[in-house]
């Protein structure tokens, strides 16, 4: 039975390609490059998308990152000497106003100003600071 099986995959492993069929057709060629360019064009769009968003989301970080910086560092001056500010770091514009609320309480306000694209995006971060 072992000897039959052997022969038998001897005999199909030991057959050539067929004649004439070596390689592939032009027309299977191109249907093959139309079918991966149909393919691939939705990646490539979708990958464009994807960047585009993780740059906005990077100046967004950026931008709470500064903003909430500049609070803290106006916050650690303390209440009677806290005083409105403003400046720029790297692309982003911020300006920090200070509003009393009431008696021994202010508001911070801090808001970070950046260009995305041909629109200027912004963010606010607020906070309370009182006289112990």
């Amino acid at each position: 039975m072992m000897n039959k099986l052997d022969r038998a995959w001897r005999r199909f492993l030991g057959r050539g390609p067929a004649v004439g069929r070596e390689g592939f057709t032009l027309v299977e060629i191109l249907m093959v490059l139309m079918i991966l360019s149909v393919g691939i064009l939705p990646i490539a769009v979708i990958q464009h998308r994807a960047r585009k968003e993780v740059n906005e989301s990077d100046r967004y970080t950026e931008g709470i990152m500064i903003a909430s910086t500049q609070l803290e560092r106006i916050k650690g001056m303390g209440f009677g000497n806290a005083a409105p500010d403003s400046g720029a770091v790297g692309n982003v514009n911020w300006v920090a106003r200070i509003d009393n609320v009431g008696f021994g309480l202010d508001r911070v306000v801090v808001t970070a100003s950046w260009q995305n694209d041909s629109v200027v995006e912004s963010l606010t971060v607020t906070d309370l600071m009182s006289m112990r």
